[in-house]
């Protein structure tokens, strides 16, 4: 244990003593505003791996040239917004884990906005931004910028809590919203092939204004690692990956606008995924889901529609447990129509599934008592010509359906293959 606590001193030891503040002042204000030039700095020199690059001007300084640094901060005291630019790339290397890698610890409300080529690459781990003073703050990525994320990046809790994502954002490490941050992504973001996860934590809202039919994220998921978190998609087409609730977490995905590819929503425990879609939107399509069980998962779904909500193109999207786990006000029981469409089950009507015409399994089809099944059958329903369920049993290794309480009349029975035969009651 002592060792431990020795290699850790070391380290904060070496972090203190070869790190270096190194301000930039633009030669007094005379300067050409290049980070290559000795003379904009103080002390004079440019800035290097050690360094924690100050930024008290709210002029705008040009990344002229491929620099890697410790840190960039925005000094108490900084009056007005504090662009940085340039063509080429800023790499900033904390070399220390969950250590801060940008930081607006201005006491006067002010945005420090990147307006060029920013990588986080930190050696030891995550890393984070801020804003730690001003509660006015924040962080902007603007138009035309892009952000790699080598290492784990976190926009962190601070002040202000306000973060915002205008440009590109590359690369394959995590990007993950910290306890009660707001990140916006605007309508200029473009992010097509980043492949990190969006992790979000303990009351994070990402609100996604992104153009239509221009990706937002198409990388792996969305996993929700904090209780009352939330995204708000106000673009169509935006969005093309899924959704992970890990443990009991409650999250809170809002559509505001078409979505016709995106992926699975899984469940890690007991958690619920309240799904909010307006009234305007009429394709909400999610991948085939049949193949990921939702544990003790809930879907809660707020502004439901007939043939809105899509699993898949069949009806084969969600298995009967799935069906089972989804709640709507007002509706008891759902289904999935012949082309993945959810439904309320109590109006559907037979068009909405697929005939079985090909080795049927009811025997015979014309019967006043017992119909016999070919196949063990574990979720039987039978419709009447209106489309109701009238009878539903989930016995396991069902092989025979008693019709002597029916009227007679045509009916219509589901089988396990989410099929439907039709038989007559004599």
């Amino acid at each position: 244990m002592k060792k431990n606590y020795l290699l850790l001193l070391l380290l904060l030891i070496n972090t203190v003593l070869f790190s270096q503040n190194i301000d930039f002042t633009n030669n007094a204000g005379t300067g050409d505003k290049l980070w290559s030039t000795a003379t904009n700095w103080t002390p004079n020199g440019v800035p290097s791996s050690a360094s924690i690059v100050r930024l008290p001007l709210i002029v705008e300084s040009l990344v002229d040239a491929d620099f890697t640094i410790k840190q960039i901060l925005v000094p108490f005291g900084t009056s007005g917004d504090v662009p940085v630019g340039g063509t080429n790339t800023v790499t900033i290397n904390v070399a220390v884990a969950n250590a801060v890698a940008i930081d607006n610890a201005s006491n006067n409300d002010i945005k420090l906005i990147f307006n060029g080529k920013v990588t986080i690459n930190n050696s030891a781990g995550f890393s984070n931004m801020r804003n730690s003073n001003g509660t006015g703050n924040s962080i902007e990525f603007a138009t035309g910028s892009t952000l790699k994320i080598s290492t784990g990046f976190q926009p962190s809790e601070g002040s202000s809590n306000d973060f915002f994502f205008n440009g590109k954002i590359e690369g394959t490490a995590n990007l993950r919203f910290g306890a009660n941050t707001t990140s916006t992504f605007g309508n200029t973001v473009s992010n097509t092939g980043y492949t990190g996860e969006l992790v979000q934590l303990l009351n994070s809202s990402i609100i996604v204004n992104t153009a239509d039919d221009v990706v937002f994220y198409d990388g792996l998921k969305i996993q929700v690692n904090g209780n009352n978190s939330s995204a708000t998609l106000n673009g169509e087409n935006v969005f093309k990956s899924g959704i992970t609730v890990g443990g009991t977490n409650t999250y809170t995905f809002n559509v505001n606008k078409n979505q016709s590819a995106m992926t699975n929503i899984i469940f890690q425990g007991g958690g619920t995924l309240n799904l909010v879609v307006d009234n305007a939107v009429t394709n909400l399509s999610f991948a085939n889901n049949s193949a990921n069980p939702w544990l003790t998962g809930t879907v809660n779904i707020t502004g439901f529609k007939n043939g809105v909500i899509r699993f898949g193109t069949d009806n084969t999207g969600l298995t009967a447990q799935q069906l089972s786990q989804i709640k709507a006000t007002g509706i008891t029981a759902f289904a999935l129509d012949s082309e993945g469409y959810l439904i309320d089950a109590a109006t559907a009507s037979v068009n909405d599934f697929e005939e079985n015409t090909i080795n049927p399994i009811a025997y015979p089809t014309i019967s006043s008592d017992i119909i016999n099944f070919k196949e063990a059958q574990n979720n039987v329903k039978v419709f009447d010509v209106n489309g109701r369920v009238i009878l539903h049993n989930t016995a396991k290794n069902q092989t025979v359906l008693t019709v002597s309480s029916l009227p007679r009349g045509l009916y219509f029975v589901m089988f396990d293959n989410k099929k439907v035969e039709k038989i007559i009651k004599q």
